[in-house]
């Protein structure tokens, strides 16, 4: 990554420096190619006194003779058809004489602010295969004739190529040492993200709960670390509830499956029976065929039960309507007294319970379960009383009996699934297990929850707590 990165910032770089010196060498250039076109419009016009003498000029005796030659122009005056009137060589910086190739047709010429007359000009060579280039300036004069001065561009062009060389190893000496302080750099920031990538890998599914160390040097880093930290954290958090629920499937599949053999081996057992003869007995097969349809039914009752249960286990919120508390109790207390009154059932509503955001039907299941609870539990004579009270936001069913009681442990386990207190008794009876099981597991898919304490007379009191209803909650 790094690498990819000090690239694209190489590349970058390189291409402003290439537009930045390009600016620097055309403006160079425009501003020599001006100075030299001001020299043109400045080179006095002299011609030596015979035509065609294409002689150089003598040096100037007042000059230093020791500083060597020096340059002139070259001057060529032509009549309006053409006619070559005149022309003196030029001399370039190395002393040589040098003559001007010039065009079949010269450009356009034009009014110049370096000028006091029309001029034009064009850059060309010497006619010499080892001349110098020259900036040439066309002008005419009153009589129509055309003026040619030359001036060589030596010193413009050997400034211009040192201009370029100088250009050209700048640009690769900064461009390595940014390339390579870039490098060192964002070695040294990715440093970080290679340590926190190296503390993930190295994490297996136990490790998940572990924290990497977060690096306070950088803020990017410290907050993808931290980023980091939260997603292993929920990560573990869903693994941890994947395991619970692995281990509950687990459970509940171990827990079926006992739970099933028992029916199952009653119903072969009477089936047996009635292969050893009990068809020729009357009284034996009626208590064969009674036995069948004892245990067949419990069969479908512990099956409907491992089918709500699994129905509603885990399962989100449901949607909740307005449940009349009143409504519901005072219906559960009329079926409990209609199917045994040897166990007293009473009840009893404070002030502002009104109704709970609940199911109607699942409501009236809890409490009917809740109150055979009672029945199959306790002795004849256990007086059960039905509470409905408001807390707060919430209200509150207890359903609370005077009979022998739960321990501490035994009201800690009564809502895990298949839990008795006395298995033998409880099979006996008919029931599955299963009962408190689903009622809790209702109870939380209308965010409520039950819960179990010892009643203040001594006995068993199971409490039902839900949200109260709202108009403003609206259904669920």
């Amino acid at each position: 990554m790094h690498r990819r990165l000090t690239v694209v910032v190489g590349m970058v770089l390189a291409a402003g420096l290439v537009l930045a010196n390009g600016a620097v060498y055309l403006a160079l250039a425009a501003h020599l190619r001006e100075r030299l076109d001001s020299a043109l419009s400045d080179t006095p016009i002299v011609f030596i006194d015979h035509a065609g003498d294409n002689r150089p000029p003598a040096d100037d005796p007042d000059d230093d003779p020791m500083a060597g030659p020096r340059t002139s122009p070259f001057l060529q005056q032509t009549s309006a058809d053409g006619t070559v009137l005149r022309t003196r060589n030029g001399r370039d910086f190395s002393g040589r004489s040098f003559t001007v190739e010039l065009p079949d047709t010269l450009p356009d010429i034009v009014r110049s602010e370096l000028a006091d007359r029309p001029v034009a000009y064009f850059d060309t060579r010497s006619r010499e295969p080892a001349g110098p280039r020259v900036r040439v300036q066309v002008s005419t004069d009153a009589q129509g004739r055309i003026l040619v001065i030359a001036l060589p561009r030596t010193e413009t062009d050997t400034t211009l190529s040192q201009l370029a060389w100088i250009q050209v190893g700048a640009s690769i000496g900064v461009l390595l040492l940014v390339c390579v302080a870039g490098a060192v750099l964002v070695r040294g920031r990715i440093r970080p993200l290679r340590s926190l990538a190296e503390a993930v890998e190295v994490l297996s599914l136990d490790d998940l709960g572990a924290q990497v160390h977060v690096d306070p040097t950088t803020s990017e880093v410290r907050e993808l670390a931290t980023a980091t930290n939260v997603l292993l954290q929920r990560m573990h958090e869903a693994l941890i509830k994947e395991r619970a629920a692995q281990e509950r499937l687990r459970q509940f599949i171990a827990d079926a499956s006992h739970e099933l053999r028992t029916p199952v081996a009653a119903v072969s057992a009477y089936a047996q029976l009635f292969d050893l003869g009990a068809k020729d007995r009357p009284a034996d097969l009626a208590r064969s065929m009674a036995g069948i349809q004892r245990e067949t039914a419990r069969l479908r009752d512990l099956a409907d039960d491992l089918l709500t249960l699994a129905a509603t286990e885990d399962a989100p919120p449901t949607e909740t309507e307005a449940v009349d508390v009143a409504t519901v109790i005072g219906q559960a207390v009329e079926a409990a007294l209609a199917v045994d009154r040897r166990w007293p059932t009473t009840s009893s509503l404070g002030p502002g319970v009104g109704a709970v955001a609940a199911d109607p039907a699942g409501l009236r299941r809890i409490l009917d379960n809740l109150i055979g609870n009672v029945r199959t539990h306790t002795p004849p004579g256990t007086c059960a009383h039905v509470e409905a009270r408001r807390q707060d936001r919430d209200v509150v069913i207890s359903v609370a009996d005077d009979g022998p009681g739960l321990g501490v442990e035994d009201r800690a386990r009564m809502f895990d699934r298949f839990w008795r207190e006395d298995p033998s008794r409880s099979r006996q009876a008919g029931g599955s297990g299963l009962g408190l099981s689903i009622a809790a597991t209702l109870a939380r898919c209308w965010d409520g929850h039950l819960s179990a304490a010892e009643s203040p007379g001594g006995g068993l009191t199971v409490s039902l707590t839900l949200p109260a209803y709202a108009d403003e909650d609206g259904p669920g």
